[in-house]
């Protein structure tokens, strides 16, 4: 069996959902065996010590990756994760699949990253669309007169806005967006090269914070790069919430109402901020309960 490393990172803001999803790697039997890595956006001396000693956590002190003015990065260290983590081949050599989940996003049923794992095994990349069952809208519009209506698709827009050709844009515009919230890569898959390049591509014009999500779709859909998508349990971002009866267990809304493998809280920046603050939850049984998506909320002692 492959042995996966899962990395995460971010900058001191972030520190206790960055300890959270440790927590819930290292909660699962047999857990010391899958490598845990933390690359420092920000961290204090004392957070990286407390990662490291308390879950066995590699703290990765890496560069931004590309050549980037100071005006572009503006004191916004954090953003270095999302520059570096295309590098990751090159830090974690020890590692046969690395499996990357955001800080804003715990592990709930570790069978989702041995999946994600097997996916990376299986084609290089394994990673969740973002157009699935549970995709409020499918596309953005912009309506004209006489009923016509001009597609916003956000590969498209953002290829454009990096300076692409029309020709490349087209290509991707009508394809889904991977959430590079979570994903997973074979640590000796063609991908890595390319996804840098790409990334390099769009990043002088194109925005940093979607440089990579960006990338990552072009070396799929314009590149034919192989993928393996996998189910939402594995990068589950609601907006429908549901949990089991006993309010234990965070399920997918629609049936089978399967166990959420990857619970990603993408948007909720005040939940974020403070575990206090909760959502609106449906039990499978008929009740509405309002709790928080954090994992202390889920997970007792």
């Amino acid at each position: 069996m492959t042995r996966p490393v899962v990395v995460t990172g971010g900058d001191a803001n972030y520190f206790p959902l960055i300890e959270e999803l440790c927590a819930s790697v290292r909660g699962f039997r047999d857990a010391d065996a899958m490598g845990l890595a933390v690359i420092d956006g920000g961290l204090e001396a004392g957070q990286m010590a407390h990662l490291s000693s308390r879950y066995g956590a590699q703290i990765l002190q890496m560069g931004w990756g590309f050549d980037l003015p100071a005006s572009r990065i503006a004191g916004r260290d954090y953003l270095k994760i999302l520059t570096t983590r295309t590098f990751l081949d090159q830090h974690l050599t020890d590692a046969d699949v690395i499996v990357w989940i955001d800080s804003d996003a715990w592990v709930q049923d570790i069978s989702a990253v041995d999946l994600l794992r097997k996916g990376a095994d299986k084609s290089g990349l394994a990673v969740v669309s973002q157009t699935s069952r549970y995709s409020e809208v499918v596309m953005t519009l912009e309506w004209a007169a006489f009923g016509y209506a001009k597609v916003k698709a956000q590969l498209y827009k953002n290829a454009r806005r990096a300076g692409l050709s029309e020709e490349i844009a087209r290509k991707v515009g009508d394809k889904p967006t991977f959430n590079a919230g979570v994903w997973a890569l074979r640590r000796d898959a063609p991908h890595w090269e390319r996804w840098r390049a790409r990334q390099a591509e769009v990043i002088g014009r194109g925005r940093i914070f979607t440089s990579d999500q960006l990338a990552l779709g072009l070396i799929v859909h314009a590149d034919g790069y192989d993928v393996e998508l996998m189910p939402e349990t594995c990068n589950y971002m609601g907006p429908f919430w549901c949990c089991t009866p006993d309010e234990g267990l965070l399920v997918e809304r629609y049936l089978p109402n399967a166990p959420v493998g990857i619970v990603h809280m993408a948007g909720y920046d005040h939940m974020r901020r403070d575990l206090a603050i909760g959502t609106e939850v449906r039990t499978t049984d008929g009740r509405t309960i309002n709790k928080s998506l954090r994992r202390p909320a889920w997970v007792k002692g």
